[in-house]
């Protein structure tokens, strides 16, 4: 595998702590980063609908943790929120990666996980605490694997590279989710 995709708000950062003066940066997020892009690209897929890719990049630089990303796509650039494939697509091509090569790394089970998998995607469901309730819309698109603390997604990562990646579905008729367009006429 050689990228590896995360989502930005309660994934690396706790959406709650943003702007509040405490550090928003996750448990184990600082440790294990620095690992992660030892030998992987890493990305970030953000459904902002405000934040451009410069806004999560400055952000993120803010943290301390800016370095270790080489691709940023967030949704207010592309038009379109997760889980809609053009998302996907302009992340996989920010990172240079094939659907097989790349895993996504989220706690939205409805965007990220079936979003990701819908792409052909290997998924990581990172469910550290109960803000994100289980969406009825994604039932049955369970993750690859689900981890509890950041710091395991090392270990999960070489886990879900010994794994097929899941066969790319369409997932206007499979997933069954709904998409909402940013753009008039999108």
């Amino acid at each position: 595998m050689t990228a590896v995709l995360f989502d930005l708000g309660d994934t690396l950062v706790d959406e709650e702590l943003w702007g509040t003066g405490e550090d928003p940066v996750l448990p184990g997020v600082r440790e294990t980063l620095p690992l992660l892009a030892k030998d992987r690209r890493l990305g970030i897929l953000s459904n902002s609908v405000a934040a451009t890719r410069i806004d999560v990049a400055r952000a993120l630089e803010a943290v301390g943790i800016a370095e270790h990303f080489s691709a940023i796509v967030t949704s207010a650039e592309i038009g379109w929120r997760k889980p809609h494939p053009l998302v996907f697509e302009a992340a996989l091509s920010a990172l240079q990666a094939q659907p097989g090569e790349c895993a996504m790394v989220g706690n939205d089970l409805a965007a990220d996980i079936a979003g990701a998998k819908g792409m052909g995607m290997r998924t990581i469901h990172f469910r550290w605490g109960t803000r994100y309730p289980l969406d009825p819309r994604a039932e049955g698109k369970a993750a690859t694997l689900v981890v509890t603390r950041f710091s395991e997604i090392p270990a999960a990562l070489r886990r879900v590279e010994a794994l097929r990646p899941p066969r790319r579905t369409s997932v206007v008729q499979e997933e069954n989710l709904v998409w909402e367009g940013l753009f008039p006429g999108s």
